[in-house]
């Protein structure tokens, strides 16, 4: 099976190459791998520690004719028996002056900056973070306003990212981004004609060499009125020059009676820690990284964080375009 995969992803890419003429405007790979410690409550964890491979991915942008174009991840290290379960988003838009109109598989349109970070340059996240089903079949439509630097706003429907078991649930998604804020307002079906809403805001300020990122939010399942399932996230970092950077990453999940399927009920935990990236030529397509955190407080059984968990990890990244001719 994994050699079939190969296989399919090498013609592709080799058919790609080919087309360049005919549509193809970003052909890249990425990948990356890490040396990994972990222990739990000072015990170490053998079974996920050591070297592995955290990601491989493809990613293809290109136009069909004009004004539609498209833009297509997958994953090869998430190989399943569909190939859409290793697919993060492969998505048409047809583009006007102001709006985007997109169909397919897509981000679902959650605030946040920790949500929104691509994966392969996450070391350690939120329980929310590692819960949530993040992309979905949907549609959307993108207003871009004229008058202010990279502002939208987008409106969505999609699948719901609760639908466990393919009962036809939805989630509906309005969402504004520029260039220092990604907000949204959601209303997330959990069960038939049950619903959570969530508030999500994200705010993002720049001053001199230091960013801060900063993450809250509230979910709410409209019948344990009082209750709160909330999540917050804090990134600071410092970019030393143009090969170093330095950062620290926090988070805070806490349910206290809602029904909420990515942070349980009785979960109240922290992750802290922090880290440094090095960049040897300068350039964003080549790092170098070394982090490690720690999780404390009041986790349940199936939560993917837990109280007493240790984390350090080192690794490296690269990312290549194919269609580069540097």
């Amino acid at each position: 099976m994994k050699k079939r995969v190969f296989a399919w992803i090498v013609l592709m890419v080799c058919g790609v190459l080919t087309m360049q003429a005919q549509g193809v405007s970003r052909l890249d790979v990425e990948l990356r791998s890490d040396w990994q410690y972990e222990a739990l409550k000072g015990v170490s964890q053998p079974s996920v520690s050591g070297f592995d491979g955290k990601f491989f991915n493809l990613r293809m942008d290109g136009s069909i004719a004009e004004n539609l174009s498209y833009s297509i991840r997958y994953r090869a290290n998430k190989v399943q028996s569909s190939p859409f379960a290793a697919t993060d988003w492969a998505t048409l838009t047809y583009s006007t002056d102001r709006w985007d109109f997109s169909a397919g598989k897509q981000v679902v349109a959650i605030g946040g900056y920790e949500y929104d970070r691509a994966p392969i340059d996450i070391y350690y996240a939120s329980e929310y973070w590692h819960q949530i089903a993040c992309y979905q079949f949907g549609v959307s439509a993108t207003y871009k306003y004229g008058n202010r630097a990279n502002s939208k706003l987008l409106a969505q429907v999609c699948q719901s990212p609760y639908d466990f078991s393919n009962e036809n649930l939805y989630a509906y998604n309005l969402m504004y981004m520029d260039d220092m804020t990604l907000s949204s307002i959601n209303l997330l079906e959990y069960a038939p004609n049950k619903y959570l809403g969530y508030i999500a805001l994200g705010g993002k300020d720049t001053f001199g060499i230091t960013t801060i990122e900063w993450d809250v939010m509230t979910r709410c399942d409209f019948e344990n009125k009082g209750n709160v399932s909330f999540s917050s996230m804090l990134d600071v970092s410092w970019a030393v020059n143009e090969n170093l950077n330095i950062f620290t990453h926090a988070s805070y999940d806490v349910n206290d009676g809602v029904i909420d399927p990515t942070v349980l009920v009785g979960t109240d935990i922290w992750r802290l820690g922090g880290g440094v990236e090095y960049f040897p030529t300068g350039r964003r397509n080549l790092r170098i990284h070394a982090a490690s955190c720690y999780t404390f407080g009041k986790a349940v059984p199936m939560a993917a964080l837990q109280d007493g968990h240790l984390m350090f990890q080192a690794g490296l990244t690269w990312k290549v375009n194919l269609l580069s001719k540097n």
